[in-house]
């Protein structure tokens, strides 16, 4: 069962972020109406914006049936995660630390950003972008679920989504089960990264480093020190696989976005090697895998779209 003390830890956060970026979007807003646009009336300008957005009947309807499947799928995950490491035990990591090592001229991906890794600024940086994924997640979701009009680029994130997360996120983690650097020398497969984890324990005691506190935390649940667990899995990367994801429908939504989640999906993929999640090999095949999905998807809406969904 998944660790619902840890959950709930998450949710407070997440609904604390969300208060934060909603205020700020609700005084931009207002301050854009006020200054720029010169309204004589922003504040009821803006409630009628948003009374628009959420009286709408068709948004509702999207954002009824969007929500309901993606949160019943992440739910089920949640389950299926935790069981990767029971029904298929860890095998992968030793071949995966090799053919990190082939990939990158015999020296782990690591080693080459070691002018991150002994930067206890740099690795704080990189661990609350790292941490700022999980807003971005529900953002994202939230955003292709809430939106009015039902397109075909809609339904291309959304089956995207669900297909990443089971197709790579269950079936080829189960494959290919692997823990990650972090629990590499905790297995008992030697001390390659052993230099990596005592650098980020010298920058925790400088700041914090909540990756360190959040793998001490799975690895509990792992060994069944405590009730519940949060799955270990490193191959694919999810984190990598969704954030290249998001790139993909943000830059399909707008310029901007896309010139902002494709840096964004770029530090991800970094900082999982710097924090000792994921061999560099695993966030490469989740690239991948996320383009050839969304490439899929969107071959077949184009070929098979459900009556009605706009072009």
């Amino acid at each position: 069962m998944p660790d619902f003390g840890v959950l709930e830890d998450y949710s407070q956060y997440l609904l604390f972020a969300f208060w934060i970026g909603g205020c700020a979007f609700a005084l931009g807003s207002f301050f854009h109406l006020a200054l720029i646009k010169r309204d004589p009336e922003p504040l009821g300008t803006f409630l009628r914006s948003i009374g628009g957005v959420f009286g709408d009947a068709e948004r509702n309807a999207n954002s009824l049936n969007g929500l309901a499947a993606c949160i019943a799928l992440i739910s089920a995950f949640g389950v299926l995660k935790g069981a990767v490491a029971i029904l298929s035990p860890f095998a992968w990591d030793h071949a995966l630390a090799q053919a990190d090592r082939v990939l990158h001229f015999g020296r782990a991906p690591h080693e080459w950003l070691w002018f991150i890794v002994q930067s206890p600024l740099a690795v704080r940086s990189f661990n609350l972008a790292y941490n700022s994924w999980f807003v971005v997640l529900i953002a994202s979701v939230f955003i292709a679920c809430i939106t009015r009009t039902d397109t075909k680029l809609r339904h291309q994130f959304l089956m995207s989504f669900m297909l990443v997360w089971i197709l790579a996120g269950f079936f080829l983690a189960m494959g290919l089960s692997s823990a990650g650097p972090c629990f590499y020398e905790r297995l008992g497969l030697g001390s390659d990264y052993h230099s990596l984890m005592q650098a980020l324990a010298a920058a925790d005691r400088i700041y914090p480093i909540w990756a360190l506190s959040t793998q001490d935390i799975v690895w509990s649940g792992y060994i069944g020190a405590t009730p519940g667990s949060l799955g270990i899995s490193a191959f694919p990367s999810m984190h990598v696989a969704m954030a290249v994801l998001f790139a993909l429908y943000a830059t399909r939504r707008s310029r901007l976005a896309g010139l902002l989640m494709c840096p964004f999906a770029a530090i991800i993929m970094v900082g999982s090697v710097v924090l000792g999640w994921h061999y560099a090999v695993d966030g490469y095949a989740s690239v991948l895998i996320s383009i050839a999905i969304w490439k899929a998807c969107g071959y077949f809406l184009g070929k098979f779209a459900p009556e009605g969904v706009a072009a």
